[in-house]
């Protein structure tokens, strides 16, 4: 059962650290389908404007508490 809703639209707080992605960090995602969402990033410094994840790895991120 999946227990996490669509991120799609949503400020994501990274909870774990990996990859480029830092704990405490703010992120945006763009776009959020079954299998993949989409964050936007700096493309000055990655050379991308958006990052493609596995919806696997949502369990790294949470929404913040308003």
């Amino acid at each position: 059962m999946d227990l996490v809703s669509s991120y799609q639209g949503k400020e994501l707080i990274c909870e774990k650290s990996f990859s480029f992605f830092k704990k405490g960090n703010k992120y945006f995602c763009i776009y959020d389908t079954k299998d993949y969402f989409y964050i936007w990033c700096d493309h000055n410094h990655f050379g991308v404007n958006e990052i493609k994840l596995s919806s696997k790895l949502k369990q790294h991120f949470r929404v913040p508490n308003f």
